[in-house]
Order: C-alpha cells, then sequence, then structure tokens
C-alpha cells in the first residue's frame, strides 16, 4: 500500500510547533503500597492521602479522593495510573488523570487531562494537555511538576 500518504499533512502551516509553560507543581502523599500478582504484571494499588498543589493553581489534595494503579509489566517498566482530586485555595474542585511510564533508570513521565468546573476559576485548564515529570521524595510521596503543552 503505497501512496497512502497525504502529502498535505506534512505542509509547514498544518504543523504546529510544541512548546511547555510550567504550570503547576502537586506533591502527593500515599499510603503504603498494596501489590497484587495479575495475568498482565504486578499491580500497585495505593490510595492518595493528602497533599498540595502549587503553582497557577494552589490549594490541597483531598484525601481519599484518588489512588494509583499502576501496573509493572515483565519488561520492567510500570504503566502509571493515577487519580487525583485536589481543592484550590477557594473550595472549587479539580480532578487529575494521570497516564504514563516509569522506568528503572529513574525516567517517571505522565500525560496528565485536568477537569474543573466551566463557572470555575480554572476553566482555563479545560482542553489543554499537560506533561508531569516525577520526582520521588520518599515511599510513600512524590512530587509531579506539570507543564502544559503549548
Amino acid at each position: 500500500m503505497t501512496g497512502l500518504s497525504i502529502p498535505l499533512d506534512r505542509e509547514q502551516q498544518f504543523v504546529a510547533r510544541i512548546g511547555f509553560e510550567p504550570a503547576f507543581e502537586v506533591q502527593l502523599d500515599f499510603e503504603p503500597v498494596r501489590v497484587e500478582q495479575t495475568p498482565h504484571g504486578e499491580r500497585h494499588m495505593r490510595r492518595i492521602i493528602g497533599g498540595a498543589i502549587s503553582g497557577k493553581i494552589t490549594g490541597t489534595v483531598y484525601p481519599s479522593g484518588g489512588g494509583e494503579y499502576s501496573l509493572s509489566r515483565m519488561d520492567g517498566v510500570t504503566d502509571l495510573n493515577t487519580h487525583i482530586m485536589l481543592q484550590d485555595d477557594k473550595g472549587e474542585w479539580l480532578y487529575i488523570r494521570n497516564i504514563g511510564y516509569a522506568r528503572s533508570d529513574g525516567y517517571q513521565r505522565v500525560t496528565s487531562w485536568v477537569d474543573s468546573d466551566v463557572r470555575s476559576d480554572h476553566n482555563w485548564v479545560l482542553g489543554l494537555f499537560f506533561v508531569g515529570v516525577i520526582e520521588p521524595l520518599s515511599e510513600t510521596s512524590v512530587l509531579i511538576r506539570y507543564s502544559e503543552v503549548l
């Protein structure tokens, strides 16, 4: 099947430049991890028990409002899957969904979607993609630095 490519999709006017702008940081505290053996690998489950958000959004991580449900694969890579509920300093709620990868060499990245009420001060997050770089702080705590994809 040669000639399947559409030449127009490579024209400069259709190729967007990509950039990143720091948006916010989320520090997460977890309960100890629970590991289950599944047919697909080791499932790591742990409840989020607290934390904070700073940057363009400030507030706290809602305890018991989310968790990590990651899968350690046979190739040594972990598929990350985290759900986070946040409450800003004014009492408005936000939800973050992270999916990504963690490797044994320390590489930990997530692609993230943020949801908020369309009437909130944070409706600027709607329809945007964020990427996060994860820095482990301890066995039960991480810092995720999020950047908006421009």
